[in-house]
């Protein structure tokens, strides 16, 4: 058993409750870069890959000691010797009494440079979302812009020829004001969308698309994609600016899907509802589906179904775990094959289940 233990792929640790480390095997001295001499108990390994928090990691490991079944401690960040940050997963499980002592079997999992490639995935999506929603800034703002010019050139002409209307003038400039606001509250919509608070709220689902809708909606209209919505009066609990991440990247998908395959009426619909106590939001669109060789792959990092100049692949990577590690919920897709006005379409459907506290 010593063998197997010693050759294992990854680090163990056994150890007993005075505090003693039996043994380690060559993976645990490799990664931490120390020997078993320099760590031979727990209160020398937590002093050295622990630092300040050393006395709490060692007070949680004695604590081990009164669990008859497996611990799952979660991860860590250790220090090795020559200094690097590592994220170790660790569980535990008792071996019982030897040589009259309680004794635990530790080992772990090395998941560093997972953690490095999901911190690299994060920053290219939120860079992805950036450039998205540029693109939507400068359609949002193309035709206020526009109005406000237009308004101004009339102004400037009507003066310069004398014929100045001062009831004209007043409402050309209430009419430039209401104008402002509203890109003021566009400013806002998206400055919230970028916001990088994570806070848990209560929030309403019809303020959540209203907000939504304010982000996308002058691209699909230029496209003249149609957005079919039925959204029930449902509060809910949750990270409501990253949910309004994952709908707009859903919608965006939808969207492109459409171009992509040149769909003459285009139609996105959206349903949210309540069932068996969860909420649940349904977007559909009628862009044909996605292939079936395929559709079981797109929830994997860097898998994209669009052309290279149209995204990472990464939107739905994220998408999936916002949903089900941050909010706790489940994201499914399917083909569906449904009617709407007396006409048969088939389209890609994105399920959205969440807890309403």
């Amino acid at each position: 058993m010593e063998t197997v233990i010693r050759e294992a792929p990854n680090p163990i640790m056994i150890h007993n409750e005075k505090g003693k480390v039996l043994m380690i095997n060559q993976v645990w001295e490799e990664l931490c870069e120390y020997k078993y001499e320099e760590i031979d108990t727990i209160e020398k390994w937590t002093e050295k890959v622990y630092g300040k928090k050393a006395s709490t990691v060692k007070s949680y490991i004695e604590k081990l000691f009164e669990k008859k079944q497996r611990v799952d401690e979660g991860e860590f960040i250790i220090i090795s010797k020559s200094g690097k940050k590592l994220i170790w997963n660790f569980s535990s499980t008792s071996l019982g009494v030897i040589n009259n002592q309680k004794t635990i079997i530790t080992s772990a999992m090395d998941v560093t440079k997972l953690k490095e490639k999901d911190h690299i995935l994060h920053i290219q999506s939120r860079h992805a979302a950036m450039g998205e929603m540029l693109s939507n800034i400068s359609h949002q703002w193309r035709q206020p812009l526009s109005v406000i010019s237009t308004i101004a050139t009339g102004s400037s002409i009507t003066y310069s020829v004398d014929n100045f209307d001062e009831k004209e003038f007043q409402s050309n400039m209430m009419q430039i004001n209401s104008t402002v606001q509203y890109l003021s509250r566009t400013i806002n919509d998206f400055s919230n969308f970028f916001n990088p608070n994570k806070e848990k709220k209560n929030f309403n689902m019809e303020e959540l698309f209203e907000k939504t809708f304010t982000l996308i909606s002058s691209q699909f209209h230029n496209k003249h994609i149609n957005i079919i919505k039925n959204i029930e009066d449902i509060k809910i609990y949750g990270f409501e600016n990253e949910l309004i991440k994952v709908i707009i990247n859903i919608l965006n998908n939808a969207k492109d899907s459409l171009e992509i395959n040149n769909i003459k009426e285009k139609y996105v619909f959206i349903n949210v509802y309540t069932k068996d106590e969860k909420l649940v939001i349904s977007i559909k669109d009628n862009a044909k589906g996605i292939k079936k060789d395929i559709i079981d792959k797109i929830f994997e990092p860097y898998f994209t179904t669009k052309h290279q100049y149209q995204g990472t692949g990464i939107g739905l990577y994220m998408s999936q775990e916002i949903i089900e590690k941050h909010m706790n919920g489940k994201i499914e897709v399917s083909n569906e094959t449904f009617s709407y006005n007396n006409k048969n379409y088939t389209g890609a459907q994105f399920m959205i289940y969440l807890q309403k506290k």
